[in-house]
């Protein structure tokens, strides 16, 4: 047979009224203890575990203490986590902020979907890394912009493994100190009017070929 619980009331004019239940098999003990400003529940289990809940006016705070710390505190303007780790589960999550949102790791960070996902903003949108940064799809990728496009880099490669298709719409600029262009099978240069060389212009082949209806050359 269990052994029966202890109970107390405490009665004072300066502290309050303080209730306490104890289970000496268990080694735990309840308290309520209500001091005329603070209404405090605690529940302590041996030495190394309790959990408090402080209650007054302004403030609500809930405390778990064992091998970690968790806290949880509400005032009218905020509300405070504070652990070790935090976990929702839910069939949907929906978090709107009327003003600035933040997201910080200190670790990895982690951000994945089984379905659709998209980033949009209304102004500026900024995506930066100090270290690699990698932009990859298992299907088609496609970029666009209403104004400038710029891709930049030390050493800025384009690469297809079936066609590779480079359009102007009115112009097309390519310079370089340098320039080498050469195709495996064959390479062609078209244009009504085409221009070719400057100052000093060689062309060659074990078979070269210029036709036209009016060719000039020197």
């Amino acid at each position: 047979m269990a052994e029966p619980f202890i109970c107390s009331i405490e009665l004072s004019k300066t502290d309050g009224v303080t209730v306490i239940v104890k289970d000496e098999d268990a080694k735990i003990t309840q308290t309520v203890a209500m001091n005329g400003k603070t209404v405090t529940i605690t529940v302590k289990q041996g030495d190394d575990k309790t959990s408090t809940i402080t209650q007054d006016a302004e403030s609500l705070v809930l405390k778990v203490v064992g091998e970690q710390t968790s806290t949880i505190t509400q005032k009218h303007d905020q509300v405070v986590v504070k652990c070790k780790a935090f976990s929702v589960d839910a069939e949907t999550v929906s978090i709107k902020s009327e003003k600035d949102s933040t997201h910080e790791a200190g670790g990895k960070l982690t951000v994945t979907s089984t379905n659709d996902m998209s980033f949009s903003s209304s102004a500026k949108l900024s995506a930066s890394s100090t270290s690699e940064m990698k932009l990859e799809s298992s299907a088609a990728l496609t970029a666009s912009a209403t104004g400038d496009a710029k891709l930049s880099g030390a050493n800025t490669t384009v690469e297809a493994s079936a066609k590779l298709a480079l359009k102007g719409g009115a112009a097309a600029d390519m310079s370089a100190g340098k320039i080498s262009i050469s195709g495996t099978m064959k390479a062609d240069l078209t244009a009504p009017l085409t221009t070719v060389g400057e100052d000093v212009t060689t062309v060659k082949g074990s078979l070269v070929k210029v036709s036209g209806s009016l060719v000039k050359l020197g």
